[in-house]
């Protein structure tokens, strides 16, 4: 994989009464993060804006697999009530 510089002139626009930054598809791409995504931005005092991937959404493939998964498994035995009634907590 090429190095990619990591030095990229970003273009401030205007959307609603706030501003937006683009990023470009392969930067997206390398940074792992797509819409819905949520990212992290740290704002130093030399000027620097930091952003950092935070959360990632999930399809329709992930929540099918993870409900999928949660079906399979079996109830168990709460164990709260016995530790209380036992006095061990």
């Amino acid at each position: 994989m090429a190095t990619m510089n990591p030095y990229l002139r970003l273009t401030v626009a205007k959307w609603g009464d706030s501003l937006a930054v683009r990023l470009p598809a392969e930067l997206a791409r390398r940074l792992g993060v797509g819409e819905g995504d949520t990212v992290f931005a740290e704002v130093f005092s030399d000027g620097r804006l930091v952003l950092s991937r935070v959360g990632h959404a999930i399809g329709k493939a992930e929540v099918h697999r993870l409900r999928g998964f949660l079906a399979r498994q079996t109830p168990t035995t709460p164990v709260v009530g016995r530790m209380r009634r036992d006095g061990r907590y």
